[in-house]
């Protein structure tokens, strides 16, 4: 796979020979894409394939949100090529992108905004080790700094610790001790923990997690190095929100999997995914993810390259042989082997709800037609600073249909787009969250809309989670005093029924959700837990992040399947 190139810069009259890597980036999506059987290619990297392909489609589009540049996206790896190596041993004096390297950079700087920005702020590169990931982020912060034209720029290299964050830092000045031509292009000056750009009046730099050198931060572009290693937010949340003042800030987030922990790794890794799935839209967040995929055999070797793009360059088919045959014999070997070699989660929860089944069901939900067929419903409070939601549920025509709201306080949704993941001002501006003022949800404003939908539908009855919900419950019950409340147990012998009843009710395309954005995250981010008796119920604990939609909506459908027999709308199981 290994290509041996001619050096290639902008800033280098060395080389008249420049590859075209707009089109090794484009067959390698096209090539990415096609593995439907996922021979070579990993689920993750055949999601984000298919987006990249969908997105040069997107840029030609009238008005399009951003744009496609391939000038840019081919300055930004000449540039790269034209660095050069700084460790092992290599065919090329400098480096040589390999197709998955290619791919990504021009993912990376390719698409603009409108502006001419860059159209990523955030970007994930996952991958096994010894992928060369440490070289290829030393490369773009390098990149970053010398031809983006930020005032002042300030790159980092963050970590943990010292001796980590300087992996990334090391390389890059290396590359720039070793590289005349390139201190004298953008007058560069290396110092013992600093690179220098004098014209620009900025600075590159490693720092780790001590509160101490911390203060007066304002990066342009950071590379979190082995973001699994972090084991709590703090220094992360301390530099997104030091960039706050940077109108093109890059937060790069490069890492191979490891055991969980309570760092960002976790939310991080499944936002990425959710944004492949098309859960959840962000365009500002680049997610490239290279894993085996969950049925893969750990020692079946033809999988092995889904984990390892660099398979033959810079890892061996022998030195993984060698890690498997360790693996087979050792269980402490065998962790190691299929977290840092395969770049499988140490502690997988797989979801609950089949996404694309459930896409099926998006079909409108007309409220007007609805109000006089039986109704259920159910509320959710189980956080006072985050979400809180509420599900009505109507069957007609031997057919299910929902519609709830989302309610947060604002403080929520300032956390939420200061943290850089799910992002609530999107589903705020769309109408499908309720914001209430102050650092809690008010619950009077969720009082009075439940008031109002319950003189609209009329429930039959109304199901609750009794978790925070004692005072609103006596006030509904003050206010509605024929209202039918039912207080649900949240264990699995109460949700079991019903979460068998929503699963036949949509994988048999009986159900439909009208699209609900955020019913879609809280369903992706659904784990369950069983009992002895393997009966379900939701697991708020190991669940990606908020499920209150699915909640309510299950509670909701336990009663309704507790009063009205499912027999009666011909639910059947689909697929035997």
């Amino acid at each position: 796979m290994a290509k041996t190139r001619s050096r290639a810069s902008s800033t280098s009259s060395k080389s008249p020979s420049r590859p075209d890597y707009v089109s090794i980036a484009i067959a390698y999506a096209e090539e990415a894409a096609g593995d439907t059987q996922g021979r070579r290619v990993g689920k993750w990297v055949r999601l984000a394939a298919k987006r990249f392909l969908s997105d040069l489609r997107r840029a030609q589009r009238k008005r399009p949100p951003f744009v496609w540049s391939p000038e840019q996206a081919n300055r930004f790896c000449q540039f790269i090529e034209y660095l050069p190596h700084v460790e092992g041993k290599w065919a090329t004096e400098t480096i040589s992108l390999e197709p998955a390297q290619v791919f990504f950079v021009c993912n990376l700087f390719g698409f603009r905004r409108p502006d001419g920005a860059r159209r990523f702020s955030a970007a994930l590169f996952g991958v096994a080790r010894k992928n060369a990931k440490s070289t290829l982020a030393a490369a773009i912060l390098l990149a970053c700094f010398c031809l983006e034209s930020e005032l002042g720029p300030q790159v980092l290299s963050a970590a943990t610790t010292g001796d980590q964050a300087k992996i990334v830092w090391n390389i890059a000045k290396r590359m720039v001790d070793r590289e005349a031509e390139l201190r004298e292009s953008f007058e560069l000056e290396t110092y013992v923990l600093s690179i220098v750009r004098i014209n620009a009046g900025g600075a590159f730099r490693p720092i780790n997690a001590k509160a101490s050198t911390q203060d007066g931060l304002n990066p342009s572009a950071l590379c979190f190095d082995e973001l699994h290693a972090h084991k709590t937010r703090d220094l992360y949340d301390v530099l997104r929100s030091a960039a706050g003042s940077r109108k093109n800030p890059l937060f790069l987030y490069t890492t191979t999997e490891g055991f969980e922990n309570a760092g960002p790794w976790s939310e991080v890794r499944t936002y990425a995914q959710q944004i492949l799935e098309g859960v959840i839209e962000a365009d500002h967040f680049l997610a490239v993810y290279y894993a085996l995929d969950d049925a893969d055999d750990d020692f079946d070797e033809s999988k092995w390259i889904k984990a390892n793009p660099l398979l033959g360059v810079s890892v061996t088919l022998d030195k993984l042989r060698e890690y498997a045959s360790e693996a087979k014999q050792q269980p402490g070997a065998l962790a190691e082997f299929r977290i840092k070699r395969l770049n499988r989660r140490a502690a997988a929860s797989d979801g609950w709800v089949h996404l694309l089944r459930w896409r099926k069901c998006g079909g409108a939900v007309d409220l007007k037609a609805l109000e006089k067929s039986r109704c259920w419903a159910a509320f959710d409070l189980a956080s006072t600073r985050d979400m809180s939601a509420v599900r009505y549920l109507w069957v007609k025509d031997e057919h299910w249909y929902t519609w709830g709201r989302y309610w947060v306080p604002e403080s929520a949704v300032a956390q939420r787009n200061e943290r850089g993941t799910v992002r609530y001002g999107g589903w705020v501006q769309s109408g499908h969250l309720t914001v209430t003022d102050g650092d809690v949800t008010d619950y009077r404003v969720i009082e009075r809309d439940l008031l109002q939908d319950f003189d609209r539908f009329r429930p039959r009855a109304v199901a609750f989670d009794p978790w925070n919900a004692a005072q609103l419950v006596t006030q509904l019950a003050e206010a509605r005093s024929k209202l039918k409340l039912v207080q649900f147990r949240q264990g699995p012998q109460s949700f079991h029924p019903a979460m068998q009843a929503l699963e036949r009710a949509y994988t048999g395309e009986r159900f439909s959700h009208g699209g609900d954005p955020v019913l879609l995250w809280n369903a992706a981010n659904l784990v369950v837990r069983r009992d002895v008796n393997l009966n379900m119920a939701p697991d708020r604990k190991r669940s990606a992040d908020k499920i209150d939609g699915m909640v309510a909506l299950l509670m909701a459908f336990g009663i309704a399947v507790a009063e009205e027999p499912e027999k009666r709308y011909k639910i059947y199981f689909v697929g035997g």
